[in-house]
């Protein structure tokens, strides 16, 4: 909301495979961004736009077509580390008045990001990830400690300004 301002409409990307929602990590955050929007900005309108795993062709059909329909929607999110889809798309089409934010730090989607067609890339830190995961797996099973099921970590969110500094890129 920081880049929607004022704006009443978001619209939330997806990509979808036979139906189905990628991972739980996407629905997770979908649900808690829903939420979110619930409880501070309850009058803004969230549309979607599934695009299909198995047919990249028809993205670009897909994405003329809810564009034509809402002519006036200018921010968007997706949930997953396909946010170049979209990117690029708005690079072809030459549609520079639309605040896109996405996850992962993709060769393509950091692409995107330094050419401004994603305006936030979220970087999740998988290494301090990994490293914690380990941590808890040799804590239980050699120290014998109890793991916490809740773990929360940083998120970093990156701009053009900031990718070419960020260590973990």
């Amino acid at each position: 909301m920081l880049l929607a301002g004022n704006e009443k409409e978001i619209v939330i990307f997806r990509k979808i495979h036979e139906g189905i929602v990628g991972s739980n990590q996407q629905e997770n955050r979908e649900k808690g961004f829903r939420q979110y929007m619930k409880e501070h900005h309850p009058a803004c309108n969230i549309l979607e736009l599934d695009l299909h795993a198995e047919r990249n062709d028809e993205d670009a059909l897909m994405l003329d077509n809810f564009f034509r329909e809402h002519p006036t929607v200018r921010n968007g999110i997706t949930f997953n580390s396909k946010v170049y889809i979209v990117g690029e798309y708005l690079q072809t089409r030459e549609k520079n008045n639309f605040n896109l934010i996405g996850y992962d730090l993709l060769e393509r989607n950091v692409a995107c990001l330094k050419q401004g067609s994603v305006y936030f890339l979220i970087a999740q830190q998988p290494e301090l990830q990994g490293y914690n995961g380990i941590k808890a797996l040799c804590d239980h099973l050699i120290f014998k400690k109890e793991v916490n099921c809740i773990n929360y970590m940083p998120i970093d969110l990156l701009t053009v300004e900031t990718i070419d500094y960020y260590s973990n890129k």
